[in-house]
């Protein structure tokens, strides 16, 4: 049920070329392991931070964006001013999925202690997934039709 809702909300995300392109840095930066990947939307002193994190990371070491600490800014800047609300429903299913299926010490404040080897493999595995599947374009012609 979490992995599905992950899966579904990373698709809606690289159904444009802006989330794409967020993903794929994110991809980037997990694969070369310069920090943990933690779940949701936390950072964790600059030595971990979630898939969005890695994504500001990656761009920033790519020379993408400035490093100006502006989420919201370089998110807009990268995959457009109408995707923000896809990158949040992006960072709350990694927040579910982690939380349900990750987690090996739950706290009372703050987020969970994961699994993170594991997090980190499985998160990789699906945005390859994601993004090796390519644009679905029937489901963009239907999702046209539905909102025009």
């Amino acid at each position: 049920m979490h992995e599905l809702a992950m899966r579904e909300s990373l698709e809606r995300l690289a159904e444009h070329d802006g989330g794409r392109r967020l993903l794929q840095l994110a991809l980037r930066s997990i694969e070369r392991g310069d920090h943990e990947l933690v779940s949701g939307c936390w950072t964790r002193k600059g030595d971990a931070g979630c898939l969005f994190q890695h994504a500001y990371w990656q761009g920033v070491a790519d020379g993408v964006f400035a490093d100006d600490g502006r989420a919201r800014a370089w998110v807009t800047g990268v995959a457009g001013r109408h995707a923000y609300h896809r990158v949040i429903d992006v960072i709350a299913a990694f927040d579910r999925l982690a939380r349900a299926e990750y987690a090996v010490e739950r706290r009372r404040f703050g987020p969970p202690e994961l699994d993170r080897e594991r997090w980190r493999e499985r998160v990789s595995a699906l945005l390859v997934e994601v993004l090796g599947a390519g644009a679905d374009p029937a489901r963009n012609a239907t999702r046209a039709t539905v909102t025009a």
